[in-house]
């Protein structure tokens, strides 16, 4: 009888507990009344700002904030977020951004894409910046000129561009800064781009050149006539 006693009081102990527990939790100071979110673009700062809104009043702690996280990196501006608890009633939301790392050009529009491929953004939402322009007509043509403009990358090149874009199934063209035309395909190699890099640096010391073709085993190289040769 005395062991059954004993049960009963931890049984109702451990539910009193709960409860206080469970009541201390409830309590309006718990209710979220500050969410701190760091400095972002203007248009996803206007969305953080509806998440900031829905937030404020709620019981911090009834809130999952590893789903609100995986809610927001969902969004294709979003490199990274991690949120985080402080104090009792506040919380932060620290959003790091993707970075352009180029410009897309398609159907008249130019967007922002980093430098995986991925879209996130129209031109006019972010500040400009000197960035190669790819003009595609498809995600197979993205695909192509990523896969060219990457070597490029990898040689410390990227800066050289201007432009690229495909203008057939066999030939893509890169524009450089200075107006040079380079003509080339999809499975030219990293090693060829850094031979006719070189070479085009050595010949504008002296020469106006209209363009360079590395697509056949030979380098072919045409300088500009008339008025705009030297």
């Amino acid at each position: 009888m005395k062991k059954v006693f004993k049960i009963v009081i931890i049984m109702a102990l451990t539910f009193i507990t709960i409860q206080v527990e469970k009541d201390f939790k409830n309590r309006s100071f718990f209710n979220v009344s500050k969410v701190q979110i760091n400095e972002v673009s203007k248009n996803l700062q206007e969305d953080l700002e509806r998440i900031k809104i829905d937030l404020l009043g709620k019981n911090v702690n009834d809130l999952n904030l590893k789903n609100l996280e995986e809610k927001i990196s969902k969004d294709a501006r979003i490199k990274k977020v991690e949120i985080s608890k402080q104090k009792l009633n506040e919380i932060t939301i620290d959003v790091t951004e993707k970075e352009s790392s180029y410009y897309i050009q398609y159907k008249n529009r130019i967007y922002s894409m980093d430098e995986d491929g991925v879209i996130f953004g129209m031109l006019e939402e972010y500040p400009r910046r000197s960035m190669p322009i790819l003009l595609i007509k498809s995600d197979d043509e993205k695909l192509k000129l990523l896969e060219v403009i990457q070597k490029l990358k990898e040689l410390d090149l990227k800066e050289e561009i201007s432009q690229i874009y495909m203008e057939n199934k066999n030939l893509i063209f890169i524009i450089l800064r200075d107006g040079t035309r380079v003509k080339t395909q999809a499975q030219v190699s990293k090693s060829r781009y850094k031979t006719t890099m070189n070479l085009y640096k050595e010949m504008i010391k002296t020469k106006n050149i209209e363009y360079i073709d590395v697509r056949f085993k030979d380098i072919l190289i045409k300088e500009k006539e008339g008025k705009d040769a030297r």
